[in-house]
């Protein structure tokens, strides 16, 4: 006579099948975490994100999951869903959380952040000098003071808890409103059908429509039409430039940057936030920044940011003396090109490579 199964022992009831799926589950997660450690020991240390940033990165992610969750939530709870819970660790699981172009921009800005935290805290050459953007919201031209007032409202708006800070490209907006509603309907198995698709088809749209109309308010967006309102000549793009920089204003900084080497702002984000600051010296030589302003500017960033060597820095800068400006102009025509015709040309790079 076959033996029953065991009383539980405080616990609650188990059959064969659960234990086999269980056991299965074990070694499914066995081999998952083998592998993750075996991608975490084959990041060289000079790649590996110190601790602030990492939490700083898990912090953004969780904050625009959940922003992205409550919004879609309002729209379908009145339809009566139950069952939909956090969306992330389904995110994560299914690796989406770890797409590249999500990691790279909350980590771009990010960084921009800290090196803005990092700046040295002072208003201009002049301590009892106003800022050049309060400068601007106080000048008499109306296109110059509007566009300066719009820019410190934004930047005011993004700050705020109600605005959310982390902030996304449109494209990126996107791609999240789907993978945390497909999660939500995920979670909800077969407790909803087609009702609850339709539910958060019809959020998703709402929300990318929102997202649409807001963009022109956001602070790069605005940054952008402050820096062809000021249009300084060639001459003066070392003033404004480190004027920017030293009052901490650094989306008035790219886009003065961008402008000036008709580059996308996301290009100039990336020339400022590379430690080595190679590609950003050659751009600023190519448009002609004196040498002793592009030394100012390197050393306002290593004193902000821990990364960078100031000793290599100085040494780059006495390099750009010797090189000459049409081969600096390359680069810079090069960042003009298409950012999907670079990366197409990169990837085919790499495999050319192997």
């Amino acid at each position: 006579m076959a033996q029953g199964a065991p009383e539980p022992r405080g616990g609650p009831a188990i059959d064969a099948q659960d234990l086999l799926a269980r056991a299965a589950a074990a070694a499914a997660h066995e081999r998952a975490l083998g592998a993750a450690t075996a991608r975490d020991l084959a990041i060289p240390e000079s790649l590996r994100l110190d601790e602030r940033t990492r939490a700083a990165m898990r912090i953004a992610l969780d904050q625009i999951v959940a922003a992205i969750e409550a919004s879609l939530r309002r729209a379908v709870v009145p339809e009566g869903f139950p069952g939909i819970g956090p969306t992330l660790p389904l995110l994560h699981a299914a690796e989406l959380a770890a797409d590249p172009a999500l990691v790279h921009e909350l980590l771009a800005r990010i960084r921009l952040d800290q090196l803005a935290a990092g700046l040295p805290h002072r208003a201009a050459d002049h301590s009892a000098r106003p800022s050049l953007l309060n400068r601007l919201a106080e000048h008499p031209a109306p296109e110059l003071s509007e566009a300066a007032r719009a820019l410190l409202l934004a930047e005011s708006r993004a700050r705020s808890p109600e605005a959310g800070r982390w902030r996304l490209p449109l494209t990126l907006h996107r791609r999240l409103l789907w993978w945390v509603a497909s999660a939500m309907r995920e979670q909800a198995g077969t407790l909803a059908g087609v009702a609850l698709d339709e539910a958060l088809c019809a959020a998703v749209a709402a929300e990318c429509a929102l997202a649409e109309r807001c963009a022109e308010e956001e602070v790069e967006a605005v940054a952008l039409r402050l820096a062809a309102a000021i249009a300084p000549e060639p001459r003066e793009h070392a003033r404004v430039l480190l004027e920017a920089l030293r009052d901490r204003h650094l989306p008035l900084f790219l886009a003065l940057l961008a402008r000036a080497g008709d580059i996308a702002f996301a290009d100039a984000r990336a020339l400022l936030l590379d430690p080595g600051a190679e590609r950003l010296l050659l751009v600023l030589h190519a448009l002609d920044v004196p040498r002793e302003a592009i030394a100012e500017l390197c050393f306002l960033l290593s004193d902000a940011d821990p990364r960078r060597d100031l000793a290599a820095l100085a040494d780059t800068v006495d390099m750009l003396a010797a090189i000459e400006i049409a081969k600096a102009r390359d680069l810079l025509a090069e960042l003009r090109l298409p950012a999907g015709y670079r990366e197409a040309r990169a990837a085919l790079r790499g495999i050319r490579a192997r």
